[in-house]
């Protein structure tokens, strides 16, 4: 009876002793952060530190061309309070996740815009750019993976990662008339006399596979970026085989592997949610090949021998449809 009484006494104090041993174990991968100051503006990283442990590292426990975490654990964090340019890609002030897929020679640099996950949870539909960084060979190995920052002057620095005989540069600089992500444009034309307007947005592929991924498959797309594109015509318009009244409209999409359709919406400009319900009219276009990439995003009508043509087009893709006067 005595040992019933004190058997709960028992497991409490195993169970400190196992808190203890935790507690005394050495942490594989411990957190740490590396902060750079610019002026009164900083740029910082947070992630884990992996030891190689005798262990082959580049090429074996980091695999060639596979997406790494960039440290352990965690997703490591870049976080930036300032515009910059990094890897000559635009980047606004914020905070991102850093990934990366490595190789002997090249290194794929990532910066996503999800942030707060595990490691292993990449979204590459959430990337907010790719760009390419140079692997060199370290004169002595580094037994635990670092990530350095380093000053070259008041407007940029230096991101390095370095692990085993590896070492990968990043340059980066404050740009105060940083270029917008997707700027704002329009494209104009006559039919009969009368305008016929469209404005939007034009995002920039910055390194991403864009098809299937930014814009992903059988899902409406807001067809550029930010706020809703806009088509106003002072005249009825023919688009395809469907006819719209002179009026505004915002223009959507719905891309598939092998299909493109173009959604004319009776909804307001200036609200991206789509609502079916006010669907003007769907319209095929047609695909065509481009002869060089289209990069940024681009809407725009050209004069055929077919007659005018409504043409989109962005990556290795382009969209093509008749417009006329009703």
């Amino acid at each position: 009876m005595q040992i019933r009484r004190y058997a709960p006494v028992l497991l409490l104090f195993a169970g400190v002793a196992m808190d203890l041993v935790a507690q005394q174990r050495p942490v594989l991968s411990p957190r740490d952060s590396v902060t750079l100051s610019l002026d009164t503006n900083t740029i910082s990283v947070n992630y884990s530190r992996p030891s190689m442990r005798g262990r082959k590292i580049m090429g074996a426990l980091v695999p060639w061309d596979k997406v790494w975490r960039t440290g352990a654990n965690l997703a490591t964090h870049l976080r930036t309070s300032f515009d910059m340019v990094m890897g000559g890609v635009p980047v606004p002030r914020g905070t991102y996740t850093l990934w990366t897929i490595p190789s002997s020679n090249v290194w794929k640099i990532i910066l996503n815009k999800q942030i707060g996950q595990w490691g292993t949870n990449y979204d590459e539909k959430q990337d907010l750019a790719r760009f390419d960084a140079r692997a060199e060979t370290l004169p002595s190995p580094v037994d635990t993976f670092m990530i350095t920052l380093q000053g070259t002057g008041k407007q940029g620095g230096l991101l390095k990662l370095l692990w085993e005989n590896t070492a990968v540069t990043v340059s980066f600089e404050r740009n105060d008339r940083i270029r917008p992500i997707s700027p704002l444009d329009s494209v104009e034309t006559r039919v009969k006399g009368k305008k016929v307007t469209i404005k939007y947005s034009r995002p920039f592929m910055r390194g991403r596979a864009i098809w299937g991924v930014v814009v992903p498959f059988d899902s409406v797309w807001r067809t550029g970026a930010n706020l809703t594109t806009t088509l106003t015509a002072e005249l009825a318009l023919r688009i395809g085989k469907s006819v719209i009244p002179a009026g505004s409209y915002t223009l959507y999409s719905l891309p598939a592997k092998n299909a493109f359709t173009l959604i004319v919406s009776k909804k307001p400009a200036g609200f991206p949610a789509y609502d079916q319900t006010m669907d003007a009219c769907r319209i095929t276009m047609e695909q065509e090949k481009p002869s060089a990439s289209v990069d940024p995003f681009r809407i725009w009508f050209e004069k055929t021998t077919k007659g005018l043509m409504l043409k989109l087009g962005w990556a290795d893709r382009v969209y093509r449809i008749p417009v006329s006067a009703k």
